[in-house]
Protein backbone atom coordinates (compact mmCIF):
# COMPACT_ATOMS: atom_id res chain seq x y z
CA UNK A 1 0.00 0.00 0.00
CA UNK A 2 2.75 2.30 1.00
CA UNK A 3 4.93 1.71 -2.37
CA UNK A 4 1.26 2.52 -4.39
CA UNK A 5 0.77 5.82 -2.18
CA UNK A 6 4.71 6.59 -3.27
CA UNK A 7 4.11 5.46 -6.41
CA UNK A 8 1.06 7.97 -7.30
CA UNK A 9 2.61 10.85 -5.51
CA UNK A 10 6.01 10.63 -7.80
CA UNK A 11 3.59 10.86 -10.40
CA UNK A 12 1.81 13.76 -9.53
CA UNK A 13 3.52 16.36 -11.89
CA UNK A 14 2.71 13.79 -15.21
CA UNK A 15 -0.51 13.62 -14.52
CA UNK A 16 -0.85 17.02 -14.19
CA UNK A 17 0.38 17.52 -17.21
CA UNK A 18 -1.35 14.72 -18.77
CA UNK A 19 -4.14 16.87 -19.07
CA UNK A 20 -5.30 17.59 -22.47
CA UNK A 21 -6.31 21.24 -22.00
CA UNK A 22 -5.88 24.88 -19.76
CA UNK A 23 -8.74 26.30 -18.31
CA UNK A 24 -7.60 29.86 -16.93
CA UNK A 25 -10.11 31.69 -14.85
CA UNK A 26 -9.56 35.08 -13.66
CA UNK A 27 -11.43 36.60 -10.89
CA UNK A 28 -11.10 40.49 -10.06
CA UNK A 29 -13.90 41.75 -8.46
CA UNK A 30 -12.39 45.51 -8.29
CA UNK A 31 -12.67 45.83 -12.00
CA UNK A 32 -15.81 47.95 -12.67
CA UNK A 33 -14.55 49.13 -16.14
CA UNK A 34 -14.40 47.87 -19.86
CA UNK A 35 -11.32 46.09 -19.80
CA UNK A 36 -9.94 42.98 -21.85
CA UNK A 37 -7.64 40.14 -20.68
CA UNK A 38 -5.33 39.23 -23.23
CA UNK A 39 -3.14 35.68 -23.15
CA UNK A 40 0.56 36.07 -24.28
CA UNK A 41 2.98 32.82 -25.08
CA UNK A 42 6.13 32.08 -26.32
CA UNK A 43 6.39 31.01 -30.18
CA UNK A 44 9.53 30.58 -32.05
CA UNK A 45 11.61 32.69 -28.97
CA UNK A 46 9.24 35.67 -28.60
CA UNK A 47 6.12 36.34 -27.07
CA UNK A 48 2.66 36.76 -28.78
CA UNK A 49 -0.51 37.60 -28.09
CA UNK A 50 -2.01 34.28 -28.62
CA UNK A 51 -5.81 34.66 -27.12
CA UNK A 52 -7.77 37.68 -25.81
CA UNK A 53 -11.30 37.74 -24.18
CA UNK A 54 -13.59 41.05 -22.45
CA UNK A 55 -13.58 41.14 -18.69
CA UNK A 56 -17.21 40.52 -17.56
CA UNK A 57 -18.31 41.04 -13.81
CA UNK A 58 -14.22 41.17 -13.08
CA UNK A 59 -14.41 37.41 -14.37
CA UNK A 60 -12.22 36.11 -17.73
CA UNK A 61 -11.51 32.61 -18.98
CA UNK A 62 -9.17 31.27 -21.36
CA UNK A 63 -9.05 28.02 -22.83
CA UNK A 64 -6.82 26.16 -25.24
CA UNK A 65 -4.27 23.30 -24.94
CA UNK A 66 -0.13 23.26 -25.07
CA UNK A 67 2.63 20.53 -26.16
CA UNK A 68 4.27 21.39 -22.52
CA UNK A 69 4.45 24.15 -19.65
CA UNK A 70 5.81 27.09 -20.55
CA UNK A 71 6.56 30.65 -19.91
CA UNK A 72 3.20 32.87 -20.57
CA UNK A 73 1.59 36.06 -19.51
CA UNK A 74 -1.50 37.30 -18.75
CA UNK A 75 -2.34 41.42 -19.06
CA UNK A 76 -5.67 43.54 -18.72
CA UNK A 77 -5.66 46.34 -20.93
CA UNK A 78 -8.21 48.50 -19.35
CA UNK A 79 -11.08 50.50 -22.05
CA UNK A 80 -10.24 54.17 -20.24
CA UNK A 81 -6.63 54.49 -20.22
CA UNK A 82 -4.31 51.35 -21.90
CA UNK A 83 -1.00 51.01 -19.76
CA UNK A 84 2.10 50.78 -20.89
CA UNK A 85 5.73 50.69 -19.44
CA UNK A 86 5.75 50.62 -15.77
CA UNK A 87 2.01 51.11 -15.59
CA UNK A 88 1.08 47.74 -17.81
CA UNK A 89 -1.01 45.64 -15.40
CA UNK A 90 0.27 41.79 -16.53
CA UNK A 91 1.40 38.48 -14.32
CA UNK A 92 3.96 36.28 -15.73
CA UNK A 93 3.71 32.43 -15.17
CA UNK A 94 4.20 28.76 -15.97
CA UNK A 95 1.50 27.80 -18.55
CA UNK A 96 0.19 24.45 -18.27
CA UNK A 97 -2.99 21.96 -19.63
CA UNK A 98 -4.54 22.61 -16.07
CA UNK A 99 -7.30 23.99 -14.27
CA UNK A 100 -5.49 27.45 -13.11
CA UNK A 101 -6.81 30.24 -11.10
CA UNK A 102 -5.80 33.86 -10.70
CA UNK A 103 -7.64 35.69 -7.76
CA UNK A 104 -6.72 39.45 -7.31
CA UNK A 105 -8.81 42.77 -6.94
CA UNK A 106 -8.78 45.06 -9.55
CA UNK A 107 -5.59 43.72 -11.27
CA UNK A 108 -3.66 41.27 -12.40
CA UNK A 109 -0.46 41.94 -11.31
CA UNK A 110 -0.64 41.18 -7.95
CA UNK A 111 -2.93 38.59 -8.16
CA UNK A 112 -2.44 34.74 -6.66
CA UNK A 113 -1.89 31.54 -8.69
CA UNK A 114 -3.45 28.26 -8.29
CA UNK A 115 -3.84 25.70 -10.37
CA UNK A 116 -0.58 25.14 -11.81
CA UNK A 117 2.45 22.57 -10.55
CA UNK A 118 4.82 24.48 -12.86
CA UNK A 119 4.36 27.51 -11.63
CA UNK A 120 3.70 26.86 -7.79
CA UNK A 121 7.39 25.34 -7.94
CA UNK A 122 9.14 27.98 -9.73
CA UNK A 123 8.00 30.35 -7.44
CA UNK A 124 8.92 28.47 -4.53
CA UNK A 125 12.45 28.39 -6.04
CA UNK A 126 12.64 32.22 -6.34
CA UNK A 127 11.59 32.66 -2.98
CA UNK A 128 14.52 30.97 -2.04
CA UNK A 129 16.70 32.71 -4.33
CA UNK A 130 15.28 36.28 -4.70
CA UNK A 131 16.75 37.44 -1.50
CA UNK A 132 20.43 36.79 -2.79
CA UNK A 133 19.72 37.93 -5.32
CA UNK A 134 18.45 41.27 -3.67
CA UNK A 135 21.70 41.55 -2.29
CA UNK A 136 23.90 41.27 -5.17
CA UNK A 137 21.65 44.15 -6.82
CA UNK A 138 22.49 46.33 -3.83
CA UNK A 139 26.15 45.59 -3.70
CA UNK A 140 26.67 46.55 -7.62
CA UNK A 141 24.26 49.67 -6.95
CA UNK A 142 26.67 50.55 -3.83
CA UNK A 143 30.04 50.16 -5.58
CA UNK A 144 28.86 51.32 -9.20
CA UNK A 145 31.36 54.03 -10.17
CA UNK A 146 33.86 53.47 -7.03
CA UNK A 147 36.93 53.17 -6.71
CA UNK A 148 38.46 49.33 -6.85
CA UNK A 149 40.22 49.92 -3.04
CA UNK A 150 39.77 47.12 -0.61
CA UNK A 151 36.11 47.75 0.00
CA UNK A 152 35.26 47.19 -3.59
CA UNK A 153 37.47 44.30 -3.57
CA UNK A 154 35.30 42.87 -0.58
CA UNK A 155 31.86 43.38 -2.09
CA UNK A 156 32.96 41.93 -5.23
CA UNK A 157 34.10 38.51 -3.76
CA UNK A 158 30.77 38.71 -1.79
CA UNK A 159 28.82 39.00 -5.14
CA UNK A 160 30.46 36.23 -6.28
CA UNK A 161 29.77 33.84 -3.10
CA UNK A 162 26.26 34.98 -3.42
CA UNK A 163 26.50 34.05 -7.73
CA UNK A 164 27.60 30.30 -5.83
CA UNK A 165 24.84 30.13 -3.41
CA UNK A 166 22.24 30.87 -6.17
CA UNK A 167 23.50 28.37 -8.60
CA UNK A 168 23.79 25.61 -5.58
CA UNK A 169 20.17 26.51 -4.38
CA UNK A 170 19.40 25.88 -7.80
CA UNK A 171 21.57 22.41 -7.80
CA UNK A 172 19.42 21.10 -4.92
CA UNK A 173 16.44 22.29 -6.53
CA UNK A 174 16.52 20.49 -9.75
CA UNK A 175 18.26 17.11 -7.69
CA UNK A 176 15.33 16.95 -5.83
CA UNK A 177 12.77 17.52 -8.60
CA UNK A 178 14.10 14.97 -10.65
CA UNK A 179 10.24 14.30 -12.08
CA UNK A 180 9.21 17.43 -12.05
CA UNK A 181 9.49 19.31 -15.29
CA UNK A 182 10.40 22.49 -13.46
CA UNK A 183 13.32 20.24 -12.48
CA UNK A 184 14.75 19.79 -15.63
CA UNK A 185 13.59 22.93 -16.62
CA UNK A 186 15.66 24.80 -13.51
CA UNK A 187 18.42 22.20 -14.50
CA UNK A 188 18.34 23.20 -18.49
CA UNK A 189 18.28 27.35 -18.25
CA UNK A 190 20.76 27.48 -15.12
CA UNK A 191 22.68 24.43 -14.27
CA UNK A 192 23.51 24.19 -18.02
CA UNK A 193 24.65 28.43 -17.90
CA UNK A 194 26.77 29.86 -20.71
CA UNK A 195 29.97 28.43 -19.29
CA UNK A 196 29.07 24.73 -17.53
CA UNK A 197 31.33 22.25 -17.71
CA UNK A 198 29.62 18.51 -19.31
CA UNK A 199 31.68 16.53 -17.17
CA UNK A 200 30.35 18.31 -14.39
CA UNK A 201 27.12 18.38 -14.97
CA UNK A 202 25.85 15.46 -17.15
CA UNK A 203 25.19 12.77 -14.75
CA UNK A 204 22.33 15.07 -12.89
CA UNK A 205 20.89 14.68 -15.90
CA UNK A 206 20.56 11.01 -16.35
CA UNK A 207 19.11 11.08 -12.87
CA UNK A 208 15.84 12.25 -14.28
CA UNK A 209 12.92 10.30 -14.95
CA UNK A 210 12.70 8.44 -18.46
CA UNK A 211 9.39 10.62 -19.74
CA UNK A 212 11.05 13.74 -18.64
CA UNK A 213 14.51 12.54 -20.78
CA UNK A 214 11.88 11.47 -23.64
CA UNK A 215 10.15 14.51 -23.71
CA UNK A 216 11.62 18.06 -26.52
CA UNK A 217 12.93 19.64 -23.45
CA UNK A 218 15.11 16.61 -22.45
CA UNK A 219 15.88 16.23 -25.87
CA UNK A 220 16.96 20.11 -25.83
CA UNK A 221 18.95 19.64 -22.94
CA UNK A 222 20.67 16.52 -23.84
CA UNK A 223 21.78 18.44 -27.31
CA UNK A 224 22.47 21.43 -25.11
CA UNK A 225 24.96 19.11 -23.46
CA UNK A 226 26.65 17.45 -26.09
CA UNK A 227 27.26 20.90 -27.98
CA UNK A 228 29.16 22.12 -24.78
CA UNK A 229 31.53 18.85 -25.44
CA UNK A 230 32.94 21.02 -27.86
CA UNK A 231 34.52 23.43 -25.80
CA UNK A 232 35.92 21.04 -23.45
CA UNK A 233 39.48 21.33 -22.24
CA UNK A 234 41.53 17.57 -23.91
CA UNK A 235 39.15 17.74 -27.00
CA UNK A 236 40.49 18.67 -30.62
CA UNK A 237 38.52 21.98 -31.91
CA UNK A 238 36.12 21.10 -34.06
CA UNK A 239 37.00 23.09 -37.32
CA UNK A 240 35.20 26.14 -39.21
CA UNK A 241 35.12 28.14 -42.34
CA UNK A 242 34.26 31.46 -42.27
CA UNK A 243 34.63 34.97 -44.42
CA UNK A 244 36.82 37.44 -42.81
CA UNK A 245 37.13 41.03 -43.28
CA UNK A 246 37.72 41.19 -46.94
CA UNK A 247 35.07 38.52 -47.69
CA UNK A 248 38.04 36.00 -47.86
CA UNK A 249 36.99 32.36 -46.75
CA UNK A 250 39.20 31.51 -43.16
CA UNK A 251 39.69 28.06 -41.95
CA UNK A 252 40.77 27.28 -38.56
CA UNK A 253 42.59 24.31 -39.81
CA UNK A 254 44.99 26.34 -41.68
CA UNK A 255 46.45 27.04 -38.48
CA UNK A 256 47.30 23.88 -37.59
CA UNK A 257 51.42 23.88 -35.97
CA UNK A 258 49.87 26.99 -34.39
CA UNK A 259 48.78 28.23 -31.28
CA UNK A 260 45.60 29.83 -31.95
CA UNK A 261 43.22 31.79 -29.10
CA UNK A 262 39.92 31.46 -30.60
CA UNK A 263 38.09 34.88 -28.96
CA UNK A 264 34.06 35.24 -29.30
CA UNK A 265 33.45 38.42 -29.15
CA UNK A 266 31.21 41.72 -30.87
CA UNK A 267 31.25 45.01 -31.05
CA UNK A 268 28.02 46.03 -28.93
CA UNK A 269 29.85 44.23 -26.05
CA UNK A 270 30.88 46.22 -23.19
CA UNK A 271 32.83 43.90 -21.50
CA UNK A 272 35.04 42.58 -24.54
CA UNK A 273 35.96 45.35 -26.16
CA UNK A 274 37.09 46.31 -21.97
CA UNK A 275 39.50 43.37 -22.31
CA UNK A 276 40.59 44.17 -26.05
CA UNK A 277 43.85 46.27 -24.30
CA UNK A 278 44.92 43.05 -22.57
CA UNK A 279 44.74 40.63 -25.45
CA UNK A 280 46.38 43.24 -27.76
CA UNK A 281 48.97 43.35 -25.30
CA UNK A 282 49.60 39.57 -25.29
CA UNK A 283 49.33 39.08 -29.05
CA UNK A 284 52.07 41.65 -29.47
CA UNK A 285 54.39 39.67 -26.95
CA UNK A 286 53.46 36.26 -28.08
CA UNK A 287 52.79 36.63 -32.00
CA UNK A 288 56.80 35.76 -32.45
CA UNK A 289 55.91 32.41 -30.20
CA UNK A 290 53.83 30.09 -32.92
CA UNK A 291 50.78 32.52 -31.76
CA UNK A 292 47.82 33.94 -33.68
CA UNK A 293 44.35 34.84 -32.47
CA UNK A 294 40.76 34.54 -34.51
CA UNK A 295 38.05 36.73 -33.60
CA UNK A 296 34.97 35.44 -33.88
CA UNK A 297 32.65 38.56 -34.06
CA UNK A 298 28.80 38.16 -33.19
CA UNK A 299 28.28 41.41 -35.11
CA UNK A 300 25.20 41.65 -37.58
CA UNK A 301 26.38 44.51 -39.50
CA UNK A 302 30.31 44.76 -41.38
CA UNK A 303 30.39 48.52 -40.68
CA UNK A 304 30.12 48.26 -36.72
CA UNK A 305 32.18 44.80 -36.23
CA UNK A 306 34.80 46.69 -39.07
CA UNK A 307 34.81 49.91 -36.91
CA UNK A 308 35.40 47.88 -33.77
CA UNK A 309 38.31 46.12 -35.01
CA UNK A 310 39.99 49.73 -36.02
CA UNK A 311 39.27 51.42 -33.38
CA UNK A 312 40.49 49.24 -31.23
CA UNK A 313 43.92 48.53 -33.17
CA UNK A 314 43.22 44.28 -33.02
CA UNK A 315 45.83 43.13 -35.44
CA UNK A 316 44.67 39.42 -35.83
CA UNK A 317 42.32 37.69 -37.82
CA UNK A 318 38.65 38.24 -37.88
CA UNK A 319 35.62 36.00 -39.12
CA UNK A 320 31.82 37.16 -38.99
CA UNK A 321 29.02 35.63 -40.73
CA UNK A 322 26.76 38.75 -39.69
CA UNK A 323 24.39 36.29 -37.97
CA UNK A 324 24.64 38.05 -34.38
CA UNK A 325 23.69 35.46 -31.79
CA UNK A 326 22.99 32.67 -34.82
CA UNK A 327 26.65 32.98 -35.68
CA UNK A 328 27.12 29.86 -37.20
CA UNK A 329 30.71 28.88 -35.12
CA UNK A 330 29.51 30.45 -32.02
CA UNK A 331 26.09 28.09 -32.53
CA UNK A 332 28.34 24.88 -33.35
CA UNK A 333 30.29 25.50 -29.99
CA UNK A 334 27.61 26.61 -27.61
CA UNK A 335 28.66 29.66 -27.15
CA UNK A 336 25.63 31.95 -25.40
CA UNK A 337 27.66 35.07 -23.80
CA UNK A 338 30.47 36.46 -24.99
CA UNK A 339 33.40 37.48 -24.48
CA UNK A 340 34.43 33.87 -24.38
CA UNK A 341 38.12 32.04 -26.09
CA UNK A 342 39.21 29.04 -26.56
CA UNK A 343 43.14 28.15 -26.56
CA UNK A 344 44.29 25.42 -29.22
CA UNK A 345 47.26 23.78 -29.29
CA UNK A 346 49.57 23.09 -32.44
CA UNK A 347 48.07 19.38 -32.43
CA UNK A 348 44.47 21.24 -32.92
CA UNK A 349 43.12 20.24 -29.11
CA UNK A 350 41.59 22.54 -26.60
CA UNK A 351 43.89 23.22 -23.75
CA UNK A 352 42.17 25.97 -22.37
CA UNK A 353 39.18 28.70 -22.15
CA UNK A 354 38.35 32.06 -21.05
CA UNK A 355 41.94 33.55 -20.02
CA UNK A 356 41.48 37.16 -19.73
CA UNK A 357 42.38 39.72 -17.31
CA UNK A 358 45.03 42.04 -16.94
CA UNK A 359 47.76 39.05 -16.59
CA UNK A 360 46.40 37.33 -19.62
CA UNK A 361 50.40 37.70 -20.91
CA UNK A 362 51.34 35.56 -18.06
CA UNK A 363 48.60 32.96 -18.90
CA UNK A 364 49.21 32.56 -22.06
CA UNK A 365 52.78 32.36 -21.59
CA UNK A 366 52.64 29.54 -19.12
CA UNK A 367 50.22 27.50 -21.58
CA UNK A 368 52.51 28.10 -24.94
CA UNK A 369 55.60 25.80 -24.95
Amino acid sequence: MKKTIFSILILLPFLAAAQKSYTLSGKLPGLKEPAKAYLVTLKNGQFEETDSVAVKGGKFQFTGSVDAPQQAIIAIKRQSHPASGRQRDDLGFFLENSKIVFVGTDSIKNATVSGSVSDKEERELDALTKPLTNAIIQLNDDFRGKPKDEAWKKASDSVVKLVATIKDIKWKFAESHLHSFMGLYTYNIHILDSKFEPAKVEPLYHRFSPELKASDLGKRTLEKIEIAKRRQTGIKATDFTQNDLNDKAFTLSSLRGKYVLVDFWASWCVPCRAENPNLVKAYQALKSKNFEVVGVSLDQGKEAWAAAVEKDGLPWIHVCDMKGWKNEVAVMYGISSVPQNLLINPEGVIIAKNLRGEDLTEKLSALIK
